[in-house]
């Protein structure tokens, strides 16, 4: 069956518009299939279909070559939307026709999102194809259903590599918009947080802990996060360590802030993700959860020292940094608590110490 290169055969003709579906939920999960889209970017005019809830138009800024975005409104982490149900079905095809796209990519299992590809009359139609979702497709290779579980940057790698547009070397880039970085250098300024030309033009004498987490048994305890704040200021009496979290996660910051092993001088930053983005942009390390701000801070550039106690440290950056169990018993409730300061600590000095930016390895692309 055709490649993606059999789209566009003739480089002096129009760009294609192609209908880029990734429906995952989280922020990470679209970080993921970033270099990708970015990539697929650089060849055709990309109509991003995601849900609000992935912040695509943050994640993407600054990337050449989506013209439009279309939000999914459906299966939103338990809330019924527009696009759920049969009646949802035949407004997500109205809304594909709508787009306007000479193909469709769609980077997941379901069949809903191709049925409605094939509703909306789109007359390419490649995805992954697992399970019954292939019986609208009609280009490409498909993956098996044993791929149906596994990671989903490998999973986009494997399947990019069979049609047409893997990458060996993987890339993942993000920046942020120049608002957000005016806002974060007037937020450094008036916390007399020096600037640090080693991290870059807008870079600055900071660490940035990432607190908050999608649930309890991800969240490392708030003794631990002040415990670890107090060894970095021993060790570097200069580091401003700046908290950030979600408005919902601002009992978690109080709680470091106000412990009594807690150093003084803690910051709170709280704000937009675009906000966010360009504060760990700034920041000589980032140190937190296993949450979408990882893998935000490995875009980003920099080290992202992250604890993992439910699932194995994700693999596909050289920019993270895991501090894992080390008896090696991942999933267990309570496990997040058995990572130590004193291990967390030796990770992130270990980082500080290292000059300049590990070098990139091949990662996820096949």
């Amino acid at each position: 069956m055709s490649s993606f290169s059999s789209l566009s055969p003739d480089p002096n003709a129009a760009r294609k518009r192609l209908l880029v579906v990734q429906p995952l939920v989280g922020i990470g999960d679209m970080v993921w299939h970033k270099p990708w889209i970015d990539h697929l970017a650089g060849s055709f005019d990309i109509i991003l279909a995601a849900k609000p809830t992935a912040h695509a138009t943050t994640l993407f800024h600054g990337t050449n070559g989506i013209v439009d975005w279309l939000d999914i409104d459906r299966s939103m982490r338990g809330r019924k939307g527009r696009h759920d149900g049969l009646a949802g079905l035949f407004r997500l095809a109205a809304d594909f026709r709508r787009a306007g796209a000479d193909a469709i990519l769609v980077l997941h299992h379901s069949a809903t999102y191709t049925l409605a590809a094939r509703l909306a009359g789109i007359p390419l139609r490649w995805g992954y194809g697992i399970g019954s979702s292939r019986r609208w497709l009609n280009r490409g290779d498909f993956l098996g259903r044993d791929a149906r579980r596994e990671r989903p940057y490998r999973k986009l790698g494997r399947y990019a590599h069979a049609n047409g547009f893997g990458l060996n070397r993987p890339v993942w880039r993000m920046s942020a918009n120049r608002d957000a970085v005016l806002a974060v250098q007037d937020f450094c300024d008036a916390h007399n947080i020096d600037p640090d030309p080693t991290n870059g033009p807008n870079g600055r004498n900071l660490v940035v802990f990432g607190v908050g987490a999608m649930d309890v048994e991800r969240q490392w305890p708030a003794l631990h996060f002040a415990r670890l704040a107090a060894a970095i200021r021993a060790e570097w009496p200069d580091m401003n360590i700046v908290l950030t979290g979600a408005p919902s996660e601002a009992s978690i910051v109080q709680a470091i802030m106000s412990d009594k092993t807690a150093p003084v001088g803690l910051i709170e930053k709280s704000g937009s993700l675009d906000e966010a983005v360009a504060l760990i942009g700034a920041a000589r390390a980032y140190i937190g959860n296993d949450t979408s701000l990882l893998n935000i801070a490995a875009a980003c550039g920099r080290p992202a020292v992250g604890f993992f106690a439910q699932t194995e440290p994700l693999d596909y950056s050289d920019n993270i940094i895991p501090v894992a169990l080390q008896d090696g018993r991942f999933g267990e409730a309570g496990a997040i608590g058995r990572i130590t300061v004193e291990q967390a600590f030796s990770v992130v000095a270990a980082t500080l110490n290292k000059p300049g930016k590990p070098p990139e390895k091949d990662r996820g692309g096949r």
